[in-house]
């Protein structure tokens, strides 16, 4: 397991509120389910891209993609198989069981890379919340709205890392103990991983026992919530909710406009792109570019 992919809260953008470090990914979720025109798609994942990076996150998503990757394959092979809708036809094929014969079109073959692009952005997302927010500080945030259920969560997500820290140590201390962890098939790497995993039972019950006893110790739950830090709102946090505020009316406008409209089937309808779909497109990406563009690295 890769601790990258659990490195939470190692951005530079601790200098916003964690409200705005909460919806601007939930944003970028919501307008890739929202936008079907490619051009907005496309201008979406450059924009979730420049953010990870800027967030710290780029080795994560890489982590993210290096596992991911057969999954974008399967969906794009996957269309373009089932899928006969279409009316320009690219390719005909043989026959094939249960399939019938491949008819390969225009419409099929960018449908399945429109949702290969949103699934990127999806990816795009998620590294980019782990990467900028810290589990404490989403406990903050969540825990004045539902103080149990937040602390669940954050108990739940902490766990992943955890187990990934202690899986590492456990294997080194096999691996001096003469035990061949990489070497074999898959089933002779299986078999050796075995008593890992009664040692990471152990340790994780201990650990929530541990846990358990820290709560009880700090009174949790018997009076008043506290915190030892406290959020605070400033004028970048203004200008990204005035952005993404704004995001979001373009985009609205754009489908009541018909800018962001696009048909695959059965023929391609916005294409080639035309229209106001190129400028609404780069003037959304510009606004979804000032939080990551004027984020501050933090002193502390």
């Amino acid at each position: 397991m890769n601790r990258k992919l659990f490195s939470f809260g190692s951005g530079p953008f601790f200098r916003y509120h964690a409200a705005t470090l909460t919806v601007y990914p939930m944003l970028l979720l919501f307008l890739a389910v929202a936008l079907q025109h490619p051009i907005f798609l496309l201008m979406l994942l450059a924009v979730s891209v420049l953010a990870v990076w800027r967030g710290g996150g780029l080795s994560a998503f890489g982590t993210i993609l290096r596992y991911a990757w057969p999954l974008l394959l399967l969906i794009v092979v996957l269309n373009v198989l089932v899928s006969k809708d279409g009316a320009t036809v690219l390719w005909i094929g043989p026959n094939l069981f249960l399939l019938g014969k491949i008819r390969l079109t225009m419409e099929a073959l960018l449908f399945s890379g429109v949702m290969v692009v949103r699934m990127l952005i999806v990816l795009a997302a998620g590294a980019l919340f782990v990467a900028w927010l810290s589990p404490d500080r989403s406990l903050g945030l969540l825990g004045r709205i539902a103080r149990r259920s937040a602390v669940t969560a954050m108990m739940t997500t902490r766990l992943a890392p955890y187990l990934a820290e202690q899986s590492e140590q456990i294997g080194d201390v096999l691996r001096t103990r003469g035990v061949r962890l990489d070497q074999g098939g898959p089933v002779q790497r299986i078999a050796a991983r075995k008593p890992m995993v009664s040692v990471l039972l152990i340790s994780a019950l201990e650990g929530s026992w541990q846990v358990a006893e820290a709560m009880e110790a700090r009174g949790y739950g018997m009076g008043r919530r506290t915190s030892y830090t406290r959020e605070r709102w400033s004028r970048r946090d203004g200008l990204a909710w005035a952005a993404m505020t704004a995001a979001v009316w373009l985009t609205v406008q754009s489908a009541w406009s018909g800018w962001s409209e696009f048909v695959f089937y059965p023929r391609l309808i916005g294409w080639p792109f035309a229209g106001g779909a190129w400028i609404a497109a780069l003037v959304l990406g510009t606004l979804l570019l000032v939080p990551p563009l004027f984020a501050k690295r933090s002193r502390r």
